[in-house]
């Protein structure tokens, strides 16, 4: 994903009625990946993002240009899926089956959910933003209002957490 290609979409989204489209088609699996790690359940998270999207057309107006415009649209996914949790009167606790493509076999959805259910929703989301969408530290750091030592720190207990209950689950 570029994100030049993808700020000049966002301001042109006032003016160009197919900007909008191809801002979702190149974003849209990132942010659904992301809403998941919050959320943990396939049928909200798709609800969510179709209010992300909203709130996002609805917004580009007023959006100014920044060097990282994913961490806009990144920003608006995590006030949703909070604002979701709070209406749904649930704590971060919210318990669903992690989803999985239809093709994954059972014991490989076992352990993925093992895993992710070992991490708190701080590491969760550190590791999906470093490990998947490639953001650095600092950015990470920013975008979760947290300082960069917590974003680091977070990331590498979240791993050792999973390498342990990975390697456990393979003896």
């Amino acid at each position: 994903m570029n994100q030049k290609e993808i700020d000049y979409l966002i301001l042109q989204i006032p003016q160009m009625d197919n900007a909008f489209d191809e801002l979702y088609k190149k974003t849209k699996t990132s942010v659904f990946a992301y809403i998941m790690s919050i959320i943990k359940n396939y049928d909200d998270s798709r609800d969510i993002l179709q209010e992300v999207y909203v709130k996002l057309y609805l917004a580009a107006k007023n959006y100014q240009s920044q060097k990282k415009p994913l961490a806009w649209i990144y920003t608006i996914a995590r006030n949703e899926c909070y604002l979701y949790l709070r209406r749904q009167n649930l704590t971060q606790e919210y318990q669903d089956y992690l989803y999985c493509p239809p093709e994954t076999d059972m014991h490989t959805k076992m352990i993925l959910e093992q895993l992710f259910e070992s991490l708190n929703d701080q590491e969760r989301e550190v590791i999906i933003m470093h490990a998947l969408w490639g953001l650095k530290h600092h950015e990470i750091a920013g975008l979760l209002d947290i300082p960069l030592a917590t974003s680091l720190s977070s990331y590498h207990r979240g791993m050792k957490k999973m390498k342990k209950i990975g390697a456990k689950s393979y003896e």
